[in-house]
């Protein structure tokens, strides 16, 4: 089989799987209504971040007891900034983010830096 009509049906195949896939909705709309029923800014705001949230810090139950309509999880989420084990070494990345670390350079001196605005995990939660 020659390369070029390789590629040709590659082609028309990821066509074919891509228009299968194709909606006027965007993904923000789609997973908003999927995790929090209607689509407004406010549930888009807030589905942001909770990823976010889930991404920095893992698994965590809402931004608050005040909202218990957030969905939960069915998969455990460490989240990197969440201190863990990695080929059996304690491995904890908050303090390359949270300031507490000379772990940047400027002007050829080691700062540093706190990426979080509150200096640790309370930024996400607020």
């Amino acid at each position: 089989m020659r390369f070029s009509t390789l590629l040709a049906g590659a082609a028309v195949g990821a066509g074919v799987a891509s228009a299968q896939n194709m909606t006027s909705q965007s993904i923000c709309d789609k997973y908003t209504i999927a995790l929090l029923k209607n689509n407004t800014a406010a549930n888009q705001y807030t589905l942001l971040t909770l990823l976010v949230n889930t991404v920095g810090l893992g698994n965590f139950t809402g931004p608050g007891s005040a909202n218990p309509s957030l969905p939960g999880s069915l998969v455990t989420v460490p989240g990197i900034l969440a201190p863990g084990v990695y080929n059996g070494e304690a491995v904890n990345l908050l303090p390359y983010f949270d300031g507490s670390l000379k772990s940047s350079n400027r002007n050829g001196k080691a700062v540093s830096v706190n990426f979080l605005d509150g200096g640790g995990a309370g930024t996400f939660l607020a």
